[in-house]
C-alpha cells in the first residue's frame, strides 16, 4: 500500500506540472517577471512586450490557471498581478526563481520590448491604439 503522504503528494503533481508548463514559455515567463514590478492591465502588458492583446490574454489565462497570476476588474480594465501560490512548494519555487532571474540586470532589461508602458495609463494606451500609434 502507498503511504498517505505519497498519495497526497501525487495529487499535487498536476498543480506542479501546470506551474512548470506555464513558466516554460518565454512570453509567459516575461509576463510573470513583468508583474513582479507592478499590477498591470492587458493593454500595458501588450505595449511592454509588443505583442497582440489576444496573445497577452491567452498567456494570462494559462498563468491564472496555474495559480501564478491574480486578476481584478476596475471599470473597463482587468488588472493582473502575481498571485501568492497556495502550495508552499510552488511558493518557494517561484520565490527562488524570481530572486535568481531578477538579480540579472541584463535579463531583466530584455523582458520589456517597449519601456513606454510604465509611463502610459490604460486610457492613453487605448487612445494610441485607436489612433493607430
Amino acid at each position: 500500500m502507498i503511504p498517505r503522504t505519497h498519495r497526497l503528494q501525487a495529487r499535487a503533481l498536476p498543480a506542479y506540472a501546470a506551474v512548470f508548463k506555464a513558466l516554460s514559455d518565454e512570453t509567459r515567463l516575461r509576463i510573470f517577471l513583468l508583474l513582479g514590478e507592478q499590477e498591470l492591465c492587458v493593454c500595458q502588458i501588450q505595449v511592454a512586450l509588443a505583442i497582440s492583446q489576444t496573445r497577452v490574454s491567452r498567456h494570462l489565462t494559462v498563468l491564472r490557471h496555474a495559480g501564478l497570476v491574480a486578476a481584478r476588474r476596475e471599470g473597463l480594465w482587468m488588472y493582473y498581478s502575481r498571485a501568492e501560490p497556495e502550495s508552499p512548494v510552488i511558493r518557494k519555487f517561484t520565490k527562488n526563481l524570481t530572486t535568481q532571474l531578477e538579480s540579472d540586470p541584463d535579463l531583466m532589461a530584455s523582458v520589456v520590448s517597449d519601456p513606454r508602458f510604465a509611463t502610459l495609463s490604460p486610457e492613453e494606451i487605448g487612445r494610441m491604439a485607436r489612433e493607430g500609434r
